[in-house]
């Protein structure tokens, strides 16, 4: 089990739809969340019933995150989640950052971070027997929106063993 994980809007919306969200504290010890996704996660639910509203999670722990701590970063196009995750990974580095976005991935990985997607969430529970297989909820992701390619899709099945 790692040490913590730092959620950003689109791991908690997709796990959330897919109602896969228990996996989180069994992959890590400590799962934290800015201020600014939970904002995020809160427009969402105004739009669209049924998002995951994390204050309802016990095993989250909401982190507050400062506009200094995000101006502290080099320039950046990405959200204002996105930048709150890494923000909040860079005080650590025993902290992964839980972040799908392609652009968002690159940028943490540039700093020095750890980066985990959605996918490679999945992955992980199927390399640790938390689910039978990883294929139904990868094709799940896909029905509920997650762009997910097929090449992405064969790799993640490999890495899964199926």
């Amino acid at each position: 089990m790692a040490a913590g994980f730092v959620c950003d809007t689109s791991v908690l919306f997709y796990l959330g739809r897919i109602r896969h969200l228990h996996l989180l504290p069994q992959l890590f010890h400590t799962i934290l969340v800015p201020g600014q996704v939970i904002f995020e996660l809160d427009v969402g639910r105004s739009l669209t019933p049924g998002v995951v509203d994390p204050r309802t999670l016990d095993f989250i722990t909401i982190s507050a995150v400062s506009q200094t701590e995000i101006a502290c970063m080099p320039t950046n196009r990405l959200g204002e989640g996105e930048r709150a995750v890494i923000a909040l990974a860079r005080r650590s580095h025993e902290l992964i950052a839980g972040l799908d976005d392609r652009l968002a991935r690159q940028f943490a990985i540039e700093l020095g971070l750890t980066v985990k997607g959605t996918v490679g969430l999945i992955v992980d529970a199927k390399q640790a027997g938390l689910i039978p297989v990883a294929h139904n909820l990868l094709e799940l992701l896909r029905q509920t929106g997650f762009r997910l390619d097929q090449r992405l899709f064969e790799v993640a099945l490999s890495l899964a063993g199926e």
